[in-house]
């Protein structure tokens, strides 16, 4: 579960990298750090996946391991390389980010396979260590994407990012009301985003824009997240989306709340609301999460979510992560 505080979200947003990465290799003026994590899951549903009615169970277990070279150009400015991969029984060579970055304490310029804008919007509600975080429908270059420029800045109580794509990627589109998929290619894109501290309150804004390649309309999104630590323990955060999937037009909202009840014990939930002119992504669903951090390092959770659209899908999760 995602236990941080407002300014740490700005930060944990800005440098994508693992909270617990630890330095294992320090030369002249190299530094090398590794991280990452293991994370076994199983996820229970009462509805069977890829109309299989009997896959009533899957086991979603994953790894990533993420490493990052550094070495200092000047004493204030430095360049690095980040890539972390991602292990899973059916996929064992996903790349989640690998990319080139220059810059120094508080700003940085990357150019690779890295982070769009709009990630430092949707983390206000994006605290659960199972579901949530579905009511945004990001386009690529919004969220992660290949042949990305991405800019950083941190300045006091402000943070901002923006991001041009110069396409190559591909992404999956529904063809059909038959949801037959079909992978479309981006053309180009582009994003920003501004997310200010205030204290004890957090507000921020960004746009993203995508076309795409075989004449399928463009993609957009406009984001608004407002956050709040009411107290030590309890958080409130609300995102409002808006914006065009392919030419399929949607709005919606997510609520999210946390509440710490031990340092160990965190209970969080999300409501989640999207509803497109189409009709056939439309979603309304309720998800509860509960985690207990035994270490830094070791974390169990359960979590359950409810979807009162589409197939009204009940389906839980447990799971237990060990990071590094």
């Amino acid at each position: 579960m995602k236990k941080l505080t407002l300014t740490a979200i700005a930060v944990t947003s800005a440098f994508a990298a693992s909270a617990n990465a630890a330095e294992v290799y320090k030369a002249d003026n190299l530094a090398l750090s590794l991280g990452g994590r293991v994370e076994a899951r199983s996820e229970f549903s009462d509805q069977g996946k890829d109309n299989k009615v009997n896959q009533k169970q899957q086991e979603l277990s994953r790894a990533r391991l993420n490493f990052e070279a550094k070495t200092q150009i000047t004493e204030d400015i430095h360049a690095r390389g980040f890539v972390e991969k991602e292990f899973t029984k059916d996929n064992s060579n996903d790349t989640r980010y690998l990319y080139v970055g220059v810059g120094d304490e508080n700003t940085e310029l990357q150019y690779g396979k890295t982070d769009g804008s709009l990630g430092l919007i949707t983390d206000y509600t994006d605290i659960l260590n199972t579901y949530g975080s579905e009511a945004s429908s990001k386009s690529v270059t919004a969220d992660r994407a290949d042949n990305q420029l991405l800019y950083v800045g941190n300045y006091g109580g402000l943070t901002v990012k923006a991001n041009v794509n110069g396409g190559g990627d591909t992404v999956t589109s529904f063809e059909d009301a038959n949801q037959k998929t079909q992978n479309v290619e981006i053309d180009k894109g582009y994003g920003a985003a501004a997310s200010y501290d205030f204290g004890m309150l957090k507000a921020g804004v960004g746009y993203a824009k995508e076309t795409h390649d075989q004449n399928y309309k463009d993609s957009d999104n406009l984001l608004v997240g407002l956050g709040a630590d009411v107290t030590d323990e309890l958080y409130l955060g609300a995102l409002y989306v808006g914006g065009s999937q392919f030419g399929d037009d949607f709005q919606g909202y997510e609520l999210a709340g946390s509440y710490d009840f031990t340092e160990k014990l965190t209970l969080a939930s999300t409501f989640t609301s999207a509803n497109f002119d189409s009709e056939k992504d439309d979603r309304n669903t309720a998800t509860v999460d509960l985690g207990y951090q035994f270490t830094n390092y070791f974390l169990t959770y359960a979590g359950v979510s409810k979807k009162f659209t589409q197939d009204e899908e009940l389906k839980g999760m447990l799971g237990a992560k060990v990071t590094f």
